[in-house]
């Protein structure tokens, strides 16, 4: 409290009182404030009518400036939802244009291949540590899809169906060691069967073993599914030969081939269901 008496706000107050004081005093000597000076009624009233009107005119921006703050979220979220809309409608554009695509595919497939009945899939699902490239797809045993069916694009074979639920199957890719395809060299008709490594698997390629050694396979030939075994039907297209070398037994030899599916990428499938010779053994 002592320190109030001593501070300058203190001052100032006794210093308005001192002068507000004089003029009351000098207005009782002269008969009234109505002989008070304008030019002192000015110099004390104004500055107390710009202070006024100051605040008032604060109170007023800043209740102002809420009013355009809440305008303006209104809008940004008007702008919002249109945005989600737009982006709903792309993507069921792009669902569309994905399911004509994959209805165009299928006729030209089926006309080639009357006989094969098919489940069309989408990937959902890979393990970023998969090193062969298998995935998941969203069609299941409620879509016809069964353990050992053959998973195909137009491009050619990607692999089998190796376990299936209701609304979903596993698939293993043509780059895993555990896909075992019967092929045949489509320029020679060299018998092969397919098999893969985790070295190849890493550049997108699997191989071809059991070739004859005296086979006149060569770089840029293509294989073909066989259809000995009765899981793929014969004529689906492998890949290109890439390398030729001797197997370690030296009674043979492997080519290393590149797929014409890129099964790392690959997004949309079609799982062959039955087709003529399916589990049984075809003639190559």
């Amino acid at each position: 409290m002592k320190g109030f008496w001593k501070s300058l706000g203190f001052k100032v107050l006794a210093g308005v009182a001192l002068f507000l004081m004089g003029i009351m005093i000098y207005a009782a000597s002269t008969g009234g404030f109505a002989t008070i000076p304008a030019t002192i009624t000015g110099a004390i009233i104004t500055p107390i009518q710009s202070a006024l009107a100051a605040v008032s005119n604060g109170v007023s921006s800043f209740f102002s400036g809420l009013t355009s703050g809440s305008q303006l979220q209104r809008q940004i979220e008007e702008q919002n939802q249109v945005i989600n809309e737009l982006r709903q409608q792309l993507a069921e554009y792009d669902e569309m244009k994905r399911q004509n695509e994959l209805y165009k595919q299928f006729l030209e497939l089926k006309e080639t291949n009357p006989d094969y009945q098919f489940a069309d899939g989408r990937v959902i699902a890979i393990d970023p540590s998969e090193k062969y490239g298998n995935f998941t797809i969203d069609v299941g045993s409620l879509g016809g899809v069964s353990p050992d069916d053959p998973v195909i694009t137009p491009a050619g074979l990607v692999g089998v169906v190796y376990e299936v639920g209701p609304n979903w199957a596993k698939v293993r890719t043509i780059l895993d060691p555990s896909t075992q395809v019967s092929a045949y060299i489509g320029r020679n008709r060299d018998s092969c069967i397919s098999g893969g490594s985790a070295s190849l698997a890493q550049d997108g390629l699997f191989r071809l073993d059991l070739l004859p050694r005296e086979t006149g396979t060569a770089v840029g030939d293509y294989a073909v599914t066989s259809g000995v075994g009765g899981i793929y039907p014969a004529g689906l297209l492998l890949g290109e030969i890439q390398e030729i070398s001797p197997a370690a037994d030296n009674l043979s030899v492997y080519a290393v081939v590149k797929p014409y599916v890129d099964v790392h990428n690959v997004s949309s499938v079609f799982v062959i269901t039955s087709f003529a010779g399916q589990g049984g053994s075809a003639e190559e």
